[in-house]
């Protein structure tokens, strides 16, 4: 039987994006259990945008990606929690793969590629074809590299392991507790188009912080990873 799929949406002053993410999701076929959208104190119409779409919204004052994805881990009640962000689109059969994956009993986390839907075309390639050439790679050394905008956990087992408790590299943090009960698993079906917002302060400064969080996930150092994908957002 194929485990249900609760998806977590955590956004901050996200009604540009909020409302093309979650129809994408909706979407889907087979279609979520359920749909969390965490309000993270959006001033907008964020929250609005959610409940006219008619998934569940969850208001949380208080500021914080990691705060944010754990509000939504400890509510969903599907068997496996899939995550995405605000500025995200996921491509059809992305529900179905992550069910695919967790078919394994042993398996306690999967990942899939990310790729600009918008931005340079230089971009847009670089994250179509050498993204996912670099994750298979890695996969295949045994260093997975999971993002918060595409991965998916077992939520009773990332309850158990804590979840995610660390304010920057909360996805790495989480993978490497989740490492320690079971497998984690590269799922190239798994396709989330996401937004190039990030190039609008410069590629290369970009493209740098990636390059030091990739080298904080092979030393296992989530305290080293840079600012998370609220940094573009307004803060409180």
């Amino acid at each position: 039987m194929k485990p249900t799929v609760s998806v977590v949406v955590p956004a901050r002053n996200e009604e540009e994006m909020i409302g093309a993410c979650l129809e994408s999701i909706l979407r889907q076929e087979p279609a979520p259990y359920e749909v969390i959208l965490v309000d993270n104190g959006s001033t907008d119409r964020t929250g609005e945008i959610g409940r006219s779409l008619g998934v569940r919204v969850i208001y949380q004052p208080k500021p914080g990606l990691h705060i944010a994805r754990q509000t939504g881990l400890e509510a969903a009640s599907g068997e496996v929690v899939a995550a995405t962000d605000a500025d995200c689109r996921v491509e059809p059969g992305w529900i179905a793969a992550i069910q695919e994956a967790f078919s394994d009993p042993e398996v306690v986390e999967t990942y899939g590629p990310l790729e600009f839907f918008d931005g340079p075309l230089f971009d847009r390639l670089l994250s179509r074809y050498g993204y996912p050439l670099f994750l298979s790679i890695m996969a295949k050394l045994g260093q997975p590299n999971t993002a918060g905008g595409n991965h998916a956990v077992r939520r009773q087992v990332a309850l158990e392991v804590g979840g995610y408790d660390v304010p920057f590299g909360e996805d790495l943090r989480l993978m490497l507790k989740l490492k320690q009960r079971g497998k984690i698993v590269y799922t190239p079906k798994a396709k989330v188009l996401t937004s190039g917002r990030r190039l609008n302060k410069g590629r290369w400064k970009m493209y740098g912080v990636h390059l030091k969080n990739i080298w904080a996930r092979l030393r296992g150092a989530p305290q080293d990873y840079g600012p998370d994908y609220y940094a573009d957002r307004e803060r409180q």
